[in-house]
């Protein structure tokens, strides 16, 4: 029998790592299309609250998937933590315009 609840958080860190890939892929390609730095595209705020939404999702996929308590503790608050980077970033861009 399928258990479900593993299939997913398995699927959310994996998810999370395939668009922190696909960020950085495009920050990759715009960089060299536009003749930038892929440092500099990396800095711009909608590529930084991707990467931090992939953060949150892989921190929910393993700490979902963790049997110890300690572990779930620390994904947890690692999680938190790429949430409130994220709001950071979200506000910083909308202050920008």
């Amino acid at each position: 029998m399928i258990d479900w609840y593993n299939l997913f958080m398995n699927a959310l860190w994996i998810l999370a790592c395939a668009l922190a890939l696909a960020t950085l892929s495009y920050a990759s390609w715009q960089a060299s299309a536009l003749g930038g730095k892929f440092r500099e595209y990396l800095g711009q705020p909608w590529i930084q609250i991707s990467l931090n939404v992939a953060g949150v999702l892989f921190c929910a996929g393993l700490a979902g998937t963790s049997d110890v308590l300690w572990q779930r503790v620390l994904w947890i608050l690692l999680g938190v933590g790429f949430a409130v980077q994220m709001g950071f970033e979200f506000f910083r861009q909308r202050k920008q315009g």
